[in-house]
């Protein structure tokens, strides 16, 4: 028998996360969120707790726990991600992923059981989706692509044949990449862009063809 879920992080991709695992038939006892008593308590029926709430509230073995955090920004890294993950599994927690019955998944394709896949995705014979990547909404993963962990492949994303996505790197909505491409570790694809070359880590790269910028640093 499946334990209850709790969402861990619960702004606007944790009720994307929270609708598909309703769609997959997935009880979800809890979320959480920095703040609990700034949402809108009408809009949900989850019970919302700080992360520190949940760990007292809930025993390791009683719940499974899923990340509802998805984007990032070119100032913000997947750093915070892997933290809050090794947080929980250091006090015992087990993370789980999903499937969303309307996606569909080649049986020779692989995919970590932490791993997200969403509404309309469709991962293709060969592919490799590692631990904790979002596939997101309408994503294509062509044959013999490669996704690393902790990556997000934002809504409409369209991945050609064998290419691989280094871990951490985050690719924006609607953005195309050639076929047999590599993209390195903790790179950025800005929304939209195409991209026809090899990306290396930790490059940010943005339009048609893809090409690199610098991202603006937002201070205080």
């Amino acid at each position: 028998m499946k334990l209850p879920i709790a969402i861990v992080g619960f702004g606007g991709h944790g009720r994307v996360v929270a609708a598909a695992l309703e769609a997959s038939g997935r009880q979800i006892l809890a979320a959480t969120t920095l703040t609990p008593s700034a949402v809108d308590s009408s809009a949900t029926k989850i019970l919302l707790l700080t992360d520190a709430e949940l760990i007292e509230r809930y025993a390791p073995d009683q719940i499974e726990l899923i990340l509802g955090i998805g984007g990032i920004t070119p100032t913000c890294s997947e750093s915070s991600k892997w933290k809050i993950v090794q947080d929980f599994q250091q006090r015992g927690f087990r993370f789980t992923g999903f499937r969303h019955p309307a996606a569909w998944v080649a049986p020779s394709a692989i995919v970590s059981p932490t791993a997200q896949i969403h509404a309309g995705a469709i991962v293709q014979p060969g592919a490799v989706v590692r631990n904790f990547a979002i596939v997101n909404t309408l994503v294509g993963v062509d044959h013999d692509c490669v996704i690393g962990e902790h990556c997000h492949l934002g809504p409409g994303t369209s991945l050609s044949g064998d290419v691989r996505v280094g871990d951490g790197s985050h690719l924006g909505t609607g953005c195309n990449v050639i076929q047999g491409i590599e993209l390195g570790v903790g790179c950025f694809v800005a929304a939209g862009a195409t991209v026809v070359r090899d990306v290396a880590a930790g490059e940010y790269v943005r339009g048609v063809p893809a090409k690199t910028f610098v991202p603006r640093v937002v201070t205080g």
